[in-house]
């Protein structure tokens, strides 16, 4: 194992994060067990870094990843699954629907981000042998006050993109109504390659960024 990925336990935040960067930046290939070493740092903002910074994994590394993601589903820190669930999300990693889906219930009016890591991931990773769980789920966020605005958004939009029912659709033109401020998080999301109208042809949808 390289010294330079070795020391990462060892120094300051600060200096273990720039290491990091810089290793990203020169384009250093490692291996599968430099990368479990990285992801299981105890400092996992340094994880953050690594996952959002490196480029060149390979399919073995997707692999492991993959595999080391939904060992870690469950982990206490739920800001780390979050950044776990987003590199899936990016990279299309397959992971445990059961469990996503019920840590969207369990973690309802959560002050971090894992429940808009995880509708991030269902808006791009359907599994239609689920989607009576998927559409209880969203359906559930949809409704529920205790959920944030934006991820009764992002929940009515998937809903939206399933079934094209202008149900989905009214509720998103309440919440950008009620709010002006829900505007920019649903322009941002309008502005995903998944939404491009050569791939999703959604007139009534793109009407409404403003």
């Amino acid at each position: 194992m390289k010294k330079l990925i070795l020391d990462l336990s060892m120094l300051p935040f600060s200096e273990a994060n720039q290491q990091i960067i810089n290793l990203c930046k020169e384009k250093i290939k490692i291996s599968l067990e430099e990368i479990n070493f990285i992801l299981n740092l105890e400092e996992k903002e340094l994880v953050e870094t690594f996952l959002s910074e490196y480029s060149l994994f390979d399919q073995d590394d997707f692999q492991f990843t993959e595999h080391f993601t939904n060992l870690n589903l469950e982990n206490d820190n739920t800001d780390f699954v979050s950044d776990l669930i987003y590199f899936a999300s990016d990279f299309g990693l397959d992971l445990s629907y059961d469990k996503i889906l019920k840590k969207v219930i369990k973690n309802k009016g959560d002050e971090n981000c894992l429940v808009l890591s995880i509708l991030e991931y269902l808006l791009m990773n359907f599994k239609f042998i689920y989607i009576g769980e998927l559409f209880k789920t969203l359906i559930y966020v949809r409704d529920s006050k205790d959920y944030f605005q934006n991820e009764q958004i992002l929940s009515s939009v998937i809903l939206f993109k399933i079934s094209n029912k202008s149900e989905y659709l009214n509720f998103v033109v309440e919440l950008l109504e009620s709010d002006k401020s829900n505007m920019e998080f649903f322009n941002n999301l309008m502005m995903r390659p998944i939404f491009n109208k050569n791939y999703f042809n959604s007139i009534d949808l793109s009407k409404l960024k403003n």
